[in-house]
């Protein structure tokens, strides 16, 4: 079972608990039941957190290989280089890629 649908379970399922708790009058399962919940909660929220930080540190690699490729090819094609310039090239297209799959 994936992290995701595992916290989503695991926070439904602390929620019911809680909710049965509260309506037999049992503390304890409601405490338990609140204690699953915020639990999977944090865990998801972490999860979103963490993937959100991965797709900007992307998003900003993707930005420096442009900004690179483009300074390259622009020496190469000044200093007559044609391989740095068209490696240049490539590295700023390699940067929109990784910008456009980062955003």
């Amino acid at each position: 079972m994936s992290e995701q649908i595992s916290n989503a379970f695991h926070s439904i399922v602390g929620g019911a608990k809680q909710s049965l708790g509260k309506a037999v009058g049992s503390e304890q399962l409601a405490s338990e039941g609140a204690a699953e919940k915020a639990a999977a909660d944090t865990r998801s929220a972490t999860h979103t957190a963490q993937a959100q930080a991965q797709k900007a540190q992307g998003h900003a690699q993707g930005v420096a290989d442009n900004v690179t490729g483009r300074v390259k090819s622009t020496v190469g094609a000044a200093i007559g280089n044609r391989k740095m310039e068209a490696e240049g090239h490539l590295q700023q297209a390699a940067g929109d890629v990784r910008r456009t799959v980062n955003q």
